[in-house]
Order: structure tokens, then C-alpha cells, then sequence
């Protein structure tokens, strides 16, 4: 790790401003919790209805990405990168066959973001070879955020240093606060050390989980002057917080009520696509903020939406968890799914470049997660709500249930070879 001393004193900006930023971030949280208390549970539907024959076509070529896909050596070090081929090519086929009317630009995009995904694979591996599989596709999820926000406001698709170190941050830090084996105490001196590393001070390193998060942080700080962009930081430190309340949701679950648990996911999904937004552009807009915050709370919800079995299982606690508490989810997916469309709807025209191909894009792909939430937890919807839905879908649930597990197994196969591989750069294999 590089020498840091000269943030021994953090690097401070005028009290005004970082009440501004609070200011506008308790905004944001009231809005986007009223929207959500606001939006109707009526059914709204999920593009066009697919016929029979039009699923087995598009699970039909899918089966084919998977098949040739098995010919790939398990055993190179181009595993990883297959991998990631192969879910962006699976992503784009369906994307592209809910909405054909978009498939060109559609096409170029998805494009470009697969090409950044084997890039950050590739620096991921460099930055640790003893990453995990499953700690290299967490954080390209965010990946796919951050080029979403890079061709909403104009720039060039790429990973930039500051992309790669968000990303990477929180399979790290979440890893640790998530593991159950660390002591309370622990995970909260972690944080508070991690809190004062990210406000700027050069607190000595005390572990190797330090020691890359340390790194990382420096990272976006070769990108992004402190004096310079310092929304980029404050936005930084609002996830950070937005991370420390919601571990309160693994505890206490007789004690949570619908409000604290929506203030939790709205400040937690939403100061982190901003701090992505931020980490992209510098500065922001009002406007850009906004998109950013709701892009950012949906996505939470989704992943609430996705988990819900499995926290269940854990005793964590979200919306979703309560809701099916108390009886099936048919009601908090339409609400999802509204709230989805009226924030990206909502978006100012002169906020985003090419705001129709993106949203469409964005919209499209959230409406795939659901539907993928909903075909692989069929127990938690009515009959006939899990049946209508299903048309919907381009793909039968039960082949998205099989789908799944077949990226399980080939992640399970790669485990073994990414510890003990490095996947190369270019520039690396000759160092």
C-alpha cells in the first residue's frame, strides 16, 4: 500500500456545504419514500404478452449459448471471462427480445458493457487473485450500474479507477459485516476505521481486509481530487452510513415496523447509485442526483425482492420479508413494478443521452429481475397471480428455474480454478 500520510489531517470542506449535502439528501429519502408510499398495487403489465411458441424460441437460443459454453477448459485462465461472456450474451438475448424496437442501439450498449466486464475481470483478478467467483459477479453488478450512469451522462463505456474501486469495496466490506463468525464489536471498529479512511484520515493499516480497502479508497482518490470533487466523498460516507443502519435489519425481527424498514432501503439503494453517479461525473446536477437516488432505490428493492427466501431463512428483515410475513408478494411486485416505471418515466429528457434507449434498457432488464424474483419463488405468489405473470415473461419460469441452475454450476466449477489463477492483462503477463 502506498504511503498516505498526507492525509493525516482529513481534508475538510466548509460547513455550509456539507449541510447542503445533508440537506439535499434527507430531500431525496423524503421523496422517494412518499412515491413509494404512494404508488398503486394495481397490476400493471410487463410489456407485451409472449406466446408459447415465442418462449421455446428464446429458450431455444439460450440453450444454445449454454452448449457451446461447455466446451470452454474449466481449468484456463480464461474461465472467469467465459463466465462473464456468456451471462452478458444470455442478458442481451432476452433484453433484445423485449424490445426488438430498440435491438440495434440495445445491441451496441450491451455490447460495450460486456467488453468492460472482461476489462474489470481482468483488473479485478490483477488487484487480488485470491478474489472469489462470487466476489468478482457481486461486484460487477455494480459495474453494470456504473456503465448505465457512463452512457446516461455521455462518457465513454470503461472502467476507470474509481469504477473498479467502488465496485470491489463492498464485496470486502459486506463479506465482512455479513459474516456471522466476526464479533459485534469487531464489525463496528471496522467501520469506524473505515468511516475515517473515507473522510481522509490515514489511519494504519491493522489487517489485510484493511490493507485492500485502504488501497481501493486510495484508488478514487487518483481520480478524484478530495478539494476538488467533494460530493464524490460525502456521497461515500452516505452509503457508508445507509450500511451501518441497515445491519440493524438482521436482528430484532419482532420489533421492525413497515416505516423503518422503508426509510433503511431508501437511504441504503439510493446514496448507493448516487455515490456511483458521483464517482462517474464528479458533480451533479439536482436533476442527476434525483434519477441517480430513484435508480438506486429500485434496484434495492429488487434485490429485497430476490432475497426473500433466503432472509427469511437469516432473520433479516425488509419489506419484503414483512409483506410475506403476512401473506403472498402479489401486491409489493405490481407496487415494484410501478415505482420502477414512474421514476424512470419521471426522468427529465435533458438529464440523460439517449434517456429513451437507456430507460428502455433499464426498465426492460428490472423487469426481467422481477420476473426471474417471481419464476424462482413460485411459493410466494398465488396461482393466478404467478400464471398471468408468466406471459409475460419470454422465457417459462420453469426454464428460468433451470437456467439458474446451470450458472450455479459453472460458477461451482470456476471456484476452485479463480483461487489459485491469476487472470491476466495484457500488460501484466509481461511485468
Amino acid at each position: 500500500m502506498k504511503n498516505v500520510d498526507s492525509l493525516a489531517v482529513p481534508i475538510t470542506k466548509p460547513q455550509v456545504e456539507t449541510l447542503a449535502f445533508d440537506a439535499q439528501l434527507s430531500t431525496l429519502k423524503s421523496d422517494f419514500i412518499a412515491l413509494w408510499q404512494n404508488i398503486s398495487e394495481e397490476f400493471a403489465q410487463f410489456g407485451r404478452v409472449y406466446t408459447q411458441e415465442e418462449q421455446r424460441a428464446t429458450e431455444a437460443k439460450v440453450e444454445e449459448t449454454m452448449i457451446v459454453e461447455k466446451d470452454v477448459d474449466p481449468n484456463s485462465d480464461e474461465a472467469a471471462l467465459q463466465l462473464q461472456r456468456m451471462k452478458a450474451t444470455v442478458r442481451s438475448m432476452v433484453v433484445r427480445s423485449m424490445a426488438p424496437e430498440h435491438s440495434d442501439e440495445t445491441d451496441a450498449i450491451l455490447g460495450e458493457f460486456s467488453e468492460a466486464g472482461d476489462e474489470f475481470v481482468r483488473q479485478a483478478r490483477v488487484f487480488d487473485p485470491d478474489l472469489g467467483v462470487e466476489d468478482i459477479f457481486q461486484a460487477l453488478r455494480n459495474l453494470w450500474i456504473i456503465n448505465s450512469m457512463q452512457v446516461g451522462f455521455g462518457l465513454p463505456v470503461r472502467v476507470t479507477p474509481s469504477g473498479l474501486a467502488y465496485s470491489l469495496l463492498y464485496p470486502y466490506t459486506d463479506n465482512y459485516l455479513d459474516n456471522p463468525s466476526i464479533t459485534g464489536a469487531k464489525k463496528r471498529e471496522y467501520s469506524r476505521r473505515f468511516r475515517g479512511r473515507l473522510a481522509g484520515f490515514a489511519n494504519p493499516v491493522t489487517s489485510p481486509l484493511e490493507s485492500r480497502t485502504w488501497d481501493l479508497v486510495e484508488m478514487i482518490e487518483s481520480e478524484f481530487s478530495r478539494s476538488l470533487y467533494p460530493e464524490a466523498y460525502e456521497s461515500l460516507l452516505a452509503i457508508h452510513a445507509g450500511q451501518e443502519k441497515s445491519l440493524r435489519q438482521h436482528a430484532i425481527p419482532d420489533r421492525w415496523v413497515q416505516s423503518d424498514l422503508l426509510d433503511i432501503s431508501v437511504e441504503k439503494g439510493g446514496t448507493s447509485v448516487l455515490a456511483d453517479a458521483y464517482l462517474v461525473k464528479g458533480t451533479l446536477s439536482t436533476e442527476e442526483a434525483e434519477f441517480s437516488f430513484g435508480y438506486g432505490v429500485f434496484l434495492q428493492f429488487i434485490d429485497d425482492l430476490q432475497d426473500v427466501e433466503e432472509d427469511c431463512r437469516n432473520g433479516h428483515q425488509t419489506l419484503f420479508t414483512l409483506a410475506a410475513a403476512k401473506g403472498d408478494l402479489d401486491m409489493m411486485a405490481n407496487r415494484l413494478h410501478r415505482f420502477i416505471d414512474d421514476v424512470l418515466t419521471s426522468s427529465n429528457s435533458c438529464v440523460l443521452s439517449r434517456p429513451g434507449t437507456l430507460t428502455e434498457l433499464v426498465r426492460r432488464s428490472c423487469h426481467i429481475l422481477i420476473l426471474e424474483s417471481i419464476a424462482q419463488s413460485p411459493g410466494l405468489y398465488s396461482d393466478s397471480y404467478y400464471r398471468k405473470v408468466e406471459r409475460y415473461s419470454p422465457m417459462g419460469f420453469v426454464q428460468i428455474r433451470k437456467l439458474n441452475e446451470k450458472m450455479k454450476a459453472r460458477q461451482k466449477k470456476l471456484r476452485k480454478v479463480l483461487s489459485n489463477k491469476r487472470v491476466l492483462t495484457f500488460a501484466a503477463a509481461y511485468v
